[in-house]
């Protein structure tokens, strides 16, 4: 899935995508269920208000 060539590439995006996993695990959704819309949703959302308070406090 990840590129070993690139190592701080996967590191990254593992932290990008952890928020969406962390709480696709602690509901129980697995692999072979709509884990990928869960986990969309939970990433949009949590970067989004991180990017809000961000920016409310730059502002």
């Amino acid at each position: 899935m990840f590129n070993r060539e690139h190592p701080m590439a996967s590191i990254l995006t593992r932290g990008f995508l952890l928020p969406g996993d962390l709480v696709s695990n602690l509901i129980g959704i697995s692999r072979s269920d709509d884990r990928g819309m869960m986990r969309t949703l939970i990433n949009m959302l949590f970067w989004n208000l991180v990017g809000a308070f961000v920016a409310l406090y730059f502002a």
